[in-house]
């Protein structure tokens, strides 16, 4: 039964070209879905009963959404950039038997997450952050701060005065 959910989800749904008929039946299957948030077409979402995604955000195309390792949390006013990958499941490099390891990824309000950027299971992105195009994150990320690279690191701040409502 999960992988007729799951194909029905990530082959019929996230490909209905109403952005207002995605999101009622995507309010369906989320664990919460803000009211005003966006998720465009062709995305791919992996036990959205454990994603919860806060009001006026927007997740582009080619995003991957991973809720099998644990609760994914994206705050309000995030912009989640085309082909992006969050990941809250991965294998524990040590295991012997290629065991998984799963943990929760919080990312907060005003966040701003660029295109190819990779976040990593266990991470928290705190408010007003920037992830650079391409970034892998693989630490936490302080409030406000503008990271970027492999793996990402700060290159500097973003003004804490961030007044934007995300409408898409």
């Amino acid at each position: 039964m999960k992988s007729v959910k799951h194909y029905f989800l990530n082959n019929v749904l996230l490909h209905i070209p109403s952005r207002r008929c995605r999101w009622f039946v995507y309010s369906k299957f989320f664990k919460s879905l803000g009211v005003n948030s966006s998720l465009l077409m062709g995305i791919t979402v992996l036990k959205p009963e454990n994603i919860i995604i806060g009001r006026n955000s927007v997740v582009n195309n080619g995003v991957l959404l991973d809720g099998r390792g644990g609760n994914l949390i994206i705050g309000e006013n995030v912009d989640i950039a085309i082909d992006v990958k969050v990941w809250t499941l991965q294998h524990d490099i040590n295991s012997h038997q290629h065991t998984t390891i799963g943990k929760d990824v919080i990312i907060e309000q005003n966040v701003w997450i660029a295109s190819n950027a990779i976040i990593l299971p266990g991470i928290t992105i705190g408010e007003g952050a920037v992830v650079a195009a391409g970034a892998v994150v693989t630490k936490d990320v302080a409030p406000y701060t503008v990271v970027a690279g492999v793996p990402a690191k700060m290159v500097s701040r973003r003004t804490e005065d961030l007044n934007y409502t995300l409408n898409y």
